[in-house]
Formats: structure tokens, C-alpha cells, sequence
């Protein structure tokens, strides 16, 4: 939208110039709405020929509003920071009541009542102000800011309500940018709540391999103990109890390393994994938990496996929720039958795939058409959520997730990741 505040005075050419602006906003994916959303202030600002044009946002709960974005010409004071709530009481109570704040002469336009705001332009010296809120439904999202500094602006009835077309266009980017966040968000939340989920499942067995190596240290402190009662304590024995104390300390702090890993609740990070590796930490995780089912679980990992750039563990979430669905799949069959497999392979396109197969009855056409549906489940103890969850995991890391047709008893569950190749 190039050239000067003529463009928004002459509906034909505004039209023109707001179609462009429009388009630029459509279809514009969440994570490159911010940088638009510069470009954007940088034209208006240029455009209508003002010193400051902004745009601040609100917190989730809707009790901060912050400048996210800002261009300013070299006449504007630097831009406020942090939560403009106690800079600007009076402003922003009027925003979260959706009004357009508009004024020409700062700071006589401004209410008596409005102290800190008439304070702020005396001393920063703003002349002019035009504010339109962001909503969605009744709750302000943001608003979009303008402000001059040189001189004082006659806000046209036509330039307000041109610009309140723009700022509708901003709005609908920024909610859509917001609506994807709070999704993200939403989603890391139900996935570890997932995983204390599947804790509450293996907590007895960790508990368990956690009082082994307990009792091993108090069985040889105890020896230890007792040598050094002896008139000639034998020091090399001493010296192997207490070797062995560590050792049993160290597998101790190892087992709750894993648990308080796979808990953590973190932002999401994709970084370089080896698959083989995160497979092999399930197997330790869930090793104790599968020997109290008394099933066998065997690895088949290829050596020649691609990089996957990821989050471990919500990888990990991934087959801890295949591998227990699996254990459970064959609970009515004789311990001696009750065994898994995991396989990983290297497909063309240096594609990973994963198969985590179980012997249980397999999957009638009716379940498997609803397996990753939310809150579809075959358990009367179950929730339904770990296969959506798996399945929304593995399409954020750009793959897909399937269950295959088997030949006989069994599920094959298959995960198809892109890799890199390092």
C-alpha cells in the first residue's frame, strides 16, 4: 500500500491497494504471520505518514497486553516494554471494553480520569493517537496502534474507517497466529498429561527396580559395616562393598533420570535423534513393566538409520503408548505367546520406519477405521487419547502413523518419520 494518505482518501485506489494488502493475510500460514505483520506496520507507517504504528496483544488470560510489533520513524521515543497495564490504566480498560480510542489534540483530548496517560504524552511528547481493538467474539485479542509525534493528525472519517478495514484484516491474522499457538499449547498439555498417564501404569515396576538396587546398598553398607568391626578389617572386601554401593546408587539415579525425563513437561524441541536411541530408552523404561506382564520384547534396529530431527521425548510417548497397547492386546494369551517386536528400517527418500508388532487377536475393519479418532477405545479402563495423541505427534514431526492388515494374529503398528542424513 506505497504512497502517501491520498491512497486511503480515494475509495477506488484504496479498494485497489486493500485487495493487495488483503491477499498478503488470506492464507498466510501461523508462524509467518509475524514477520507480515512488520512488513506491514512499515507500510502503513509510510503510507499514511505517521511516526509510530503498532500493534500490541494480549495474554491468554486476557490480564497483559504487550507491543508485539512496532515500526517507527526517527521522530518516536522508543517503544514501551513489558505489560502496558500499569503504564496505561485508564487506555487499556477501554480497549478490554472494545472501543476505538481516537484523538487528535495530547493530552487535552484525553479525560481528566486518564492520569498516567496524559502524564505519558507530556512527557514523550505524542500529539495524536488512533487505537482500533482486536476481538474475537466478545474478547479483545490485541489492538493496532497509531501516533504521531511531529505534528497533530485529523483523523478523516473516511482515513478512520479505512484504516479500520486494515486493522480488521490484522486482527483475523493475528487471531488465526493466536488460535494456532494456543492449539500447540493445548496439545503439549493433553500429551503429558498423557504420559502421567501411562506412568500411573508402570509406577509399581519402577518402584520395584528402584528398591533393588536400595536394598543392595543397605545390604552392603551393612557388610561393610561389620568388616570394619572386625580387629583386622579386610580392606579389599570394604573396598568391593563400598564399589558396590556406587554402582547400586548410580542404578538408582539412572532409573529416576528416565521417569522424571519422560515427565518433564518442556517446551518442544526438535533436534537430531537417533531413533535407535529413543527405542532403546523405552526399552529400558518399560523393561520392568513388560517382565511384570511377562512379555518378551525383542529389538531388530538397522545400523544404517538416518538422522530424525525431533523431540525424544515425545518419541518416546509414541511407543511407550504402542508397546503398553500391545502388551494389553494379548493379556489373554499364555505368557509363552506373549512377545513384541520392534523394527526399525531406512525406506527410499531416506525415510525411517518403525513396525512395533504385538500376537494379539489383531484389529477387526470396524476398529481400525476409528483407531486414532479422539476418545475411541476397545478398554473399558481406557481413555482414547493415546493413539490420537500418537498420531498428532508423529504428523507435527512431518510423518504418519498406520496400523496394517496383518496375516494372522498380531498388530503391526508403523511409523514412517522423515530422516537426514548427517
Amino acid at each position: 500500500m506505497p504512497g502517501s494518505i491520498r491512497v486511503f482518501e480515494q475509495p477506488e485506489l484504496f479498494e485497489e491497494k486493500l485487495s493487495e494488502f488483503s491477499a498478503r493475510f488470506v492464507a498466510l500460514p501461523a508462524d509467518q504471520v509475524d514477520h507480515e505483520l512488520d512488513e506491514a506496520l512499515l507500510t502503513l507507517l509510510d503510507a499514511v505518514g505517521l511516526d509510530r504504528s503498532s500493534i500490541a496483544e494480549a495474554s491468554s488470560d486476557g490480564q497483559r497486553f504487550e507491543i508485539t510489533h512496532s515500526r517507527t520513524s526517527p521522530h518516536a521515543p522508543p517503544i514501551p516494554q513489558g505489560d502496558l497495564t500499569t503504564l496505561w490504566p485508564w487506555y487499556l480498560s477501554e480497549l478490554r471494553r472494545g472501543r476505538t480510542l481516537k484523538f487528535e489534540r495530547l493530552p487535552d483530548d484525553l479525560p481528566l480520569e486518564a492520569t498516567a496517560e496524559r502524564d505519558y504524552c507530556a512527557r514523550v511528547g505524542m500529539r495524536s493517537h488512533l487505537t482500533f481493538p482486536f476481538t474475537v467474539g466478545d474478547r479483545v485479542i490485541g489492538a493496532m496502534g497509531f501516533a504521531t509525534f511531529r505534528r497533530e493528525m485529523h483523523w478523516s472519517p473516511r482515513l478512520v474507517r479505512s484504516l479500520r478495514i486494515v486493522s480488521e484484516v490484522i486482527a483475523n491474522a493475528v487471531g488465526r497466529k493466536q488460535a494456532a499457538h494456543q492449539e500447540h499449547r493445548l496439545r503439549d498439555q493433553l500429551a503429558h498429561s498423557s504420559r502421567v498417564n501411562a506412568m500411573g501404569e508402570v509406577v509399581a515396576s519402577i518402584a520395584h527396580e528402584v528398591n533393588q538396587p536400595l536394598f543392595a546398598i543397605v545390604s552392603n553398607a551393612r557388610a561393610a559395616g561389620q568388616l570394619l568391626g572386625r580387629k583386622r578389617p579386610d580392606l579389599a572386601e570394604i573396598g568391593a562393598a563400598l564399589e558396590d554401593i556406587v554402582q547400586d546408587a548410580n542404578r538408582a539415579s539412572a532409573i529416576i533420570a528416565r521417569v522424571r525425563s519422560f515427565l518433564q513437561r518442556k517446551p518442544t524441541e526438535l533436534i537430531p535423534l537417533s531413533m535407535n536411541s529413543v527405542i532403546e530408552t523405552v526399552e529400558k523404561f518399560l523393561g520392568p513393566e513388560l517382565s511384570r506382564r511377562r512379555v518378551a520384547l525383542s529389538l531388530e534396529l538397522s545400523a544404517d538409520l538416518p538422522f530424525v530431527l525431533g523431540d525424544a521425548v515425545q518419541l518416546q510417548q509414541v511407543l511407550v503408548n504402542l508397546l503398553m497397547n500391545g502388551a494389553e492386546a494379548m493379556e489373554s494369551l499364555v505368557p509363552a505367546q506373549r512377545r513384541l517386536e520392534v523394527r526399525s528400517r531406512t525406506e527410499p527418500s531416506a525415510q525411517v520406519r518403525i513396525d512395533v508388532i504385538d500376537r494379539g487377536p489383531g484389529l477387526d475393519p470396524e476398529t481400525r477405521g476409528h483407531l486414532f479418532e479422539p476418545f475411541f477405545t476397545t478398554r473399558p479402563s481406557g481413555l482414547g487419547m493415546g493413539l490420537a495423541i500418537s498420531r498428532t505427534i508423529v504428523e507435527a514431526h512431518g510423518g504418519r502413523i498406520q496400523a496394517l492388515d496383518a496375516h494372522g494374529p498380531g498388530t503391526t503398528m508403523q511409523i514412517w518419520l522423515p530422516g537426514r542424513r548427517a
